[in-house]
């Protein structure tokens, strides 16, 4: 009897002990940068010939957002009204994914014309940057 409780205690110790180590070392893992900070990163990324290409695109992806944003908000009033269908519920939320697709091809279509101006070894970082120049509020 005795035995076992310190056994338990021991076996407690070791896993208090490695939790804190598990979770101290998440904390000191740098955090990516929000999108905030990411924006001085991106001063001087992108090179001119993307600048005609995102004003093609941009106002197709604030159209395509804000319908996300809209469809996503009657899909949350109808979860939270009282006498919702599941019919309603399954059909508005077909509308809210056909408009995720819908900028998520807006994304896609900009970042295919972007590949043609920009070099292979370039491409991550100005994409990034273009997404982010593309689908940020103003």
């Amino acid at each position: 009897m005795q035995r076992s409780k310190r056994l338990l205690a021991a076996g407690l110790a070791v896993a208090v002990t490695a939790g804190l180590l598990f979770v101290t070392a998440a904390l000191a893992q740098p955090a990516p940068p929000s999108p905030q900070q990411r924006g001085p990163m991106c001063q001087g990324v992108l090179p001119s010939q993307a600048d005609p290409i995102l004003a093609k695109y941009r106002e197709r992806a604030q159209t395509a957002r804000d319908n996300v944003m809209k469809e996503d908000r009657a899909l949350f009033a109808l979860l939270i009204a009282e006498n919702t269908t599941r019919a309603a519920v399954d059909a508005q939320t077909t509308k809210a994914n056909d408009a995720r697709s819908a900028l998520a091809r807006v994304r896609l279509d900009m970042l295919w014309d972007l590949r043609a101006v920009i070099p292979a070894q370039n491409r991550e970082q100005v994409f990034r940057c273009a997404e982010f120049t593309l689908l940020r509020r103003r």
